[in-house]
């Protein structure tokens, strides 16, 4: 797939002889074409949550870091609130997501998007790029946890006992690895 994107080109001097180029640092700017796509999340995570996560994502790929920030911080208020978390506030309900059995791991991400989000919205702090991106990575790892693996596990057991179903009652399935 081609694609399209836009560079500052900088030289810098060389110090050694004048027979060697002059190196330069190239800094990517934006991707120009195509647009680029807002991360996506599984079919498994609730429709509210992917709703939010892609909004905060889009607002991300167009650089618009604050809004990405809030965005991200309603995701992780949209999943507290769908495991069942109690609180008055949003730290409070991270916090009790420990009472839910969620990994610590999962509780202090949400906490570091619920910071990115309120100083995004409470202070007017941009965070970088990279910073935005990294509390997305921790939303995504925390979904893959709270509800992408239990959903593979649920499938393969639906599956094996399918399988050992079928067997009992005589008939022939095929290995999944048979084509």
């Amino acid at each position: 797939m081609a694609v399209v994107e836009l560079y500052s080109v900088d030289r810098l001097p060389s110090s050694r002889s004048k027979h060697v180029a002059d190196q330069r640092v190239c800094t990517l700017l934006s991707r120009v074409w195509p647009a680029q796509e807002p991360r996506p999340l599984s079919p498994d995570v609730p429709e509210k949550v992917r709703d939010l996560f892609h909004e905060a994502g889009r607002a991300e790929a167009v650089e618009a870091f604050r809004l990405a920030g809030v965005g991200y911080r309603s995701v992780v208020e949209a999943i507290c609130k769908e495991r069942g978390a109690e609180g008055k506030s949003l730290h409070a309900m991270i916090g009790d997501l420990a009472r839910l059995n969620v990994p610590q791991p999962v509780i202090d991400g949400f906490h570091e998007a619920r910071m990115l989000g309120n100083d995004s919205v409470h202070e007017g702090l941009e965070y970088a790029p990279d910073e935005v991106a990294d509390v997305a990575g921790l939303i995504e790892e925390a979904v893959l946890v709270l509800y992408v693996q239990p959903a593979e596990r649920q499938r393969m057991a639906a599956a094996r006992l399918a399988r050992r179903t079928a067997h009992k009652a005589g008939a022939v399935i095929p290995s999944p690895s048979t084509p």
